[in-house]
């Protein structure tokens, strides 16, 4: 049986992954239950490959060689119970990936890092090597359909068919002085159009090099700060030997040596990248060792904390006290990746507090509503791409989970997920705290129930993070309830100051129509007024009683006299003598 195992394995070659991707590609609704539409840009793509394509030959060597043979495409860490081994290889080693073997204990993992863009060629030797599920490569290469006739709206897809594959969004924020005078409306609209650009001029035009960073959203908060959003895509599986976690991380080589896109006029103006700031017991007293050079990093204009992970991986497992835990259990081996990502939503969400607060109180203060409106619905619909993001990631943090729960080959996981916190069919119910028996067995194991980097705690640490990005939209749809209320108070004290000034016209008219009205009577060529012989004084003579006259129309209240004639004369009905009789 494993000798079958082994065959069946030795057959899936780097060639023949391309080529089972591209069949998928030709598959057609009309003769298939599974079409592979969604297929066709990636194997295309695929098809950039010179073992399968040689005309492509000179494009897919241009992929590899253009990049910086110091940057580190893959890392692969082979767990250990001592000290862990770590293997890096640049641009144009795939073929020694291909070829090399682990050197793994029975029932232990592997835990890969892919920082950066890769060229199809890498996705064949990685995808054949580790037998990776294609749509793992297909979702995190998502810009390469930009067609509705290509990805048809097939995702988001059913979170239940790919329980493999997982994703984590790290939010990186770039600091500047705020130079003033900008419309930040106009700007964020251009800006999307040239996110839009970026994603099929740039990614989707074969223009990226391996080792590239790649951002999948951008925005300008306000004239001091903005978010560059980038992804963490996660698979990990099984396999005869133990397990494999791949981490495929948007942050590669630094911002300012990859691809432009609206993000380069930031970094011009000297922009700084805030680091992700982590928290642990133990920091103060333990450190991080680089076993890969940093030097890249440590240099660039756009530093990202991200980039750095796989350079120390094993000994931050290490100091969050999960070594002995993380070569059995991939959960274990995840959780700095998940703990990284709540630490930089944190960070967001705090800034975007910030800011709606700020529009808030200026809102109250009598800024015009129309450009509160706009920043408010903004900042709303970034919040709700994010809390989708925080549900996904709670899902994948208790799927990782329940993968590390007991199994028929006897593995035991060490920290799951106790079993009353699972995801809420709504993530706004906070999630029980551990009994103290299951807290006292989990710190038995050596870390904290409820800390960052245990998975109870993380667990609750993301749920608290889904609900108050809940709350900050919905602060966001008060705030926009306030500046309508203000917009409304606004429009109708200018409706009462205009009906104020109707009045006083109404008022001056009422005077000078009786006035004008005597001064043309007095105009007319008539025998009884004797035209040049009419004294002066006749003019008050008829102006006065015209203008009272005037005014007694204009005050009296004909409703009201009718109804006192009803009255009274009712009243004398009641009185008469026949009536009295």
């Amino acid at each position: 049986m494993e000798g079958h195992m082994e065959r069946r394995k030795s057959a899936l070659t780097p060639e023949n992954y391309t080529r089972a991707i591209i069949c998928l590609s030709r598959r057609y609704s009309s003769t298939s239950v599974f079409p592979g539409s969604n297929y066709v840009d990636i194997a295309e793509w695929m098809l950039q490959d010179r073992g399968v394509n040689p005309k492509a030959e000179e494009h897919a060597t241009c992929l590899a060689s253009t990049a910086e043979q110091s940057h580190d495409l893959v890392v692969v860490y082979d767990s250990s119970e001592s000290r862990w081994g770590v293997q890096s290889y640049s641009c144009e080693q795939h073929e020694t990936l291909s070829a090399a073997t682990p050197g793994l204990a029975h029932g232990l993992g592997q835990m890969i890092f892919i920082p950066g863009f890769v060229s199809p060629s890498w996705v064949s030797v990685l995808g054949s090597k580790y037998n990776i599920d294609p749509e793992f490569f297909r979702r995190h290469l998502d810009f390469l359909s930009a067609s509705i006739d290509r990805h048809s709206y097939s995702f988001p897809s059913l979170s239940s068919s790919s329980e493999n594959i997982y994703r984590l969004c790290v939010s990186t924020i770039l600091h500047r002085d705020d130079f003033g005078g900008q419309d930040l409306q106009a700007r964020r609209a251009q800006e999307l159009k040239e996110l839009g650009s970026y994603r099929i001029q740039q990614l989707g035009s074969g223009r990226v090099r391996c080792g590239d960073s790649l951002v999948r959203e951008y925005a300008t908060i306000c004239p001091r700060f903005s978010v560059i959003e980038q992804w963490i895509s996660l698979y990990v599986t099984r396999t005869d030997r133990g397990w494999i976690a791949i981490a495929w991380m948007d942050q590669g080589r630094p911002l300012e040596k990859s691809q432009a896109g609206p993000w380069t006029r930031h970094i011009e103006a000297k922009a700084t990248p805030l680091p992700i700031l982590q928290h642990h017991p133990k920091m103060a007293f333990r450190t991080t060792t680089n076993r890969l050079d940093p030097d890249p990093n440590a240099s660039a204009e756009i530093q990202q904390s991200t980039a750095i992970l796989p350079l120390q991986y094993d000994s931050l497992i290490a100091m969050v006290n999960l070594a002995r835990r993380a070569p059995q259990d991939p959960l274990a081996m995840c959780i700095p990746l998940f703990a990284h990502a709540a630490f930089s939503e944190v960070q967001f969400l705090n800034l975007l507090e910030s800011r709606i607060q700020a529009q808030i109180n200026a809102i109250a203060e009598g800024v015009p509503a129309d450009d509160a409106l706009g920043v408010l619905h903004f900042f709303s619909n970034m919040l709700q791409r994010h809390a989708g993001q925080l549900k996904d990631s709670t899902r994948a943090l208790y799927k990782l989970a329940e993968r590390s729960s007991p199994d028929s080959s006897g593995m035991r996981s060490l920290s799951p997920l106790p079993k009353h916190a699972v995801p809420s069919s709504r993530l706004g119910t906070r999630t029980r705290r551990p009994s103290a028996e299951s807290e006292g067995a989990t710190m038995a194991g050596g870390h904290g129930a409820n800390g960052a980097f245990a998975a109870a705690g993380l667990f609750e640490d993301y749920e608290e993070l889904y609900i108050r990005c809940v709350d900050l939209s919905k602060m966001c749809t008060q705030g926009i309830t306030l500046a309508m209320n203000r917009a409304t108070i606004e429009e109708s004290r200018k409706a009462i100051e205009q009906s104020e000034r109707l009045k006083k016209l109404t008022l001056l008219a009422t005077l000078f129509i009786p006035l004008s009205f005597s001064s043309s009577l007095l105009g007319m060529n008539i025998d009884l007024l004797g035209q040049n012989a009419v004294r002066f004084w006749w003019f008050f003579v008829l102006c006065v009683p015209i203008t009272l006259f005037a005014y007694i129309v204009y005050l009296w209240d004909l409703q009201a006299l009718t109804n006192a004639f009803n009255e009274s004369a009712m009243g004398v009905y009641r009185c008469t003598p026949a009536s009295c009789t």
